[in-house]
């Protein structure tokens, strides 16, 4: 992560399900739908009306994923927060290409291509909601003197772009929530990721196909599963983590 293009890994995966036989239908989800007692998953409900009929489904709506599941009176704890990456243009003299560099605060910093990086941090107030408004104060304000101060080189920078988005962030643990919903037969999620999906999305891809197909996993992820939502138990990484 963060030498590898995540929009490429999407269309190469898409495309190879495609050529595999895989549909694609552009549209909004707006319900879930599920036999009358709502113990078994039964479809879709998309924006223009229409109703797509299966057995299993899977969520895998990022920070929407909560407002998806809610449909059928499942409250999952990820929230839609908003984060921002900005590309800032240097005279560091690079020499070709350089590892991410992760700073013990958090703060991040990308090489992209000669002179270029992308630069960005978690903060704990981070506002929560689907706001995609870039703040550029924010970077000479917080991001700036936090990455002089460990990296001196960055002290004469140009920002020259950014973007803003969001992490589905699981306030339980900050790791994914994986694996068939106790309490409603063929749902599934691969949720709450909360920033770190891509790292992950290969795997997780393989773990939720074996599942569906009855297969025993090649590696077990069941640590994750959803039924630790239920039982409000959390995942905890060591507590010296970097990420």
């Amino acid at each position: 992560d963060g030498s590898v293009d995540p929009q490429g890994v999407l269309n190469g995966y898409r495309d190879k399900a495609v050529a595999l036989g895989a549909s694609y239908i552009t549209a909004v989800v707006t319900h879930l739908l599920t036999t009358p007692n709502g113990d078994q998953i039964q479809g879709v409900r998309l924006d223009d009306g229409r109703e797509l009929f299966a057995p299993i489904v899977i969520n895998t709506a990022g920070a929407w994923a909560r407002d998806l599941l809610q449909t059928i009176q499942i409250d999952l704890p990820v929230l839609p927060i908003m984060r921002q990456v900005y590309v800032v243009q240097t005279s560091i003299p690079t020499n070709g290409f350089l590892p991410s560099i992760f700073l013990p605060t958090g703060l991040y910093v990308i090489h992209e291509n000669e002179g270029h990086f992308l630069i960005g941090k978690s903060f704990p107030d981070d506002l929560e909601g689907y706001d995609f408004r870039m703040r550029p104060h924010l970077f000479e304000e917080r991001l700036w003197p936090e990455l002089v101060d460990y990296l001196p080189a960055f002290e004469r920078l140009k920002v020259v772009g950014g973007w803003a988005g969001l992490y589905a962030v699981n306030t339980l643990d900050g790791n994914a929530i994986l694996g068939e919903w106790p309490q409603v037969r063929g749902l599934y999620l691969a949720n709450g990721f909360s920033g770190h999906g891509f790292q992950q999305c290969h795997a997780v891809g393989r773990y939720l196909m074996e599942l569906i197909l009855g297969q025993t996993p090649a590696l077990d992820l069941s640590i994750f599963t959803p039924e630790r939502v239920l039982s409000n138990t959390a995942v905890v990484e060591h507590a010296g983590r970097i990420i």
